[in-house]
């Protein structure tokens, strides 16, 4: 959905994950395409709209693969109006060469004021095959349309 691309725009802060001891911090960057389907949605009397929804990432660059996953919503996401929500995404494919899972865990708000607040970290001890171990934060950033990310990561020394 639409709407939900002009949120995720907007937030910017990212939270920090715990790093395994003695590892340099990498990054991985590149561009996304996300395709949001609705699953359900309500908008209880005198509540905020909520909503349930798909989603499915192709990532290109750094991490080739792809993303699934589920994303909570509610409150309508446009100047003047609050809005929040929470994803976990399931990513499967490969990050600079190292082949595997994890997942991201999302918590975004925005306030009427226009001010907002995103944090995408790595889950603890999700990573699975060589990207076990793996720490860190991911950035998302829209720009002419499309998505672009960064993921700041960690892997236990020897790998």
């Amino acid at each position: 959905m639409r709407r939900w691309a002009f949120s995720i725009a907007l937030l910017a802060a990212i939270g920090a994950a715990p790093a395994p001891e003695g590892t340099a911090m990498k990054h991985a960057a590149g561009t996304f395409e996300v395709v949001i389907t609705p699953e359900a949605q309500d908008a209880p009397a005198g509540g905020m709209p909520t909503s349930r929804m798909g989603i499915v990432k192709t990532f290109s660059g750094g991490m080739a693969g792809t993303a699934t996953g589920t994303m909570l919503a509610a409150g309508t996401p446009k100047p003047g109006q609050a809005a929040g929500y929470v994803a976990i995404d399931q990513f499967r494919g490969i990050v600079d060469g190292h082949a595997g899972g994890f997942l991201l865990l999302h918590r975004g708000t925005m306030t009427k004021a226009g001010g907002s607040d995103l944090s995408v970290i790595i889950a603890p001890d999700s990573g699975t095959g060589a990207l076990e171990g793996i720490t860190g934060t991911f950035t998302i950033e829209i720009k002419d349309d499309k998505h672009l990310y960064d993921l700041a990561y960690r892997l236990p020394a020897g790998r």
